[in-house]
């Protein structure tokens, strides 16, 4: 996979140009070795159920209730048990972040190099996490159940593309249909 663990590049290049879509989410999975890389991209709309920055009691709330369920990767993505996938570390970025969740519960979070999009008057801001996961029998890795629909029921829509050894693909998960088989 020449050095990039995702496909980051074409994730920059598809937000940069306006996939900025309420209710859908991107999610990029790369396998190498025994470590899976997940990315989700999603409109805060999706997670928190606003996007601009939190200003009352009620927003920190929601936002930092919607870090903590993001940090938790075994419960929002759980691979098939022979697998022997666990997760490893979690960074949340976002705009909407600042300094008072630095490095909440031993993990990482940076202020995202995206800034607010402004389009008449409306403010766009999107949460991002990063996900790495080990694996004991990354060979046996069959299938992704996502249940990040569970957790924010703003979400309706994650596209997904995978690559996993030398096998690629894509998937677009809902409530109803949200896993992912390889």
């Amino acid at each position: 996979m020449s050095g990039t663990p995702l496909a980051v590049e074409h994730d920059h290049e598809h937000r940069r140009h306006g996939a900025h879509v309420h209710g859908v989410a991107a999610l990029n999975l790369a396998l190498e070795g025994n470590e899976v890389q997940i990315e989700l991209g999603s409109p805060a709309a999706n997670i928190v159920g606003f996007e601009h920055a939190p200003s009352s009691p009620d927003d920190h709330a929601a936002l930092d209730k919607a870090v903590a369920t993001l940090e938790d990767g075994d419960t929002l993505f759980r691979f098939n048990a022979d697998a022997g996938c666990r997760m490893e570390t979690v960074t949340v970025t976002s705009e909407m972040l600042d300094g008072e969740h630095d490095n909440h519960d031993g993990h990482a979070h940076n202020e995202s190099e995206e800034h607010e999009h402004d389009h008449a008057g409306e403010t766009h801001s999107d949460i991002e996490a990063a996900y790495h996961f080990e694996c004991e029998a990354p060979d046996t890795l069959r299938r992704l159940t996502v249940e990040v629909f569970e957790a924010f029921p703003g979400m309706e829509e994650i596209k997904v593309q995978y690559v996993i050894e030398r096998k690629q693909g894509a998937a677009s998960l809902t409530a109803k249909d949200h896993v992912v088989r390889f």
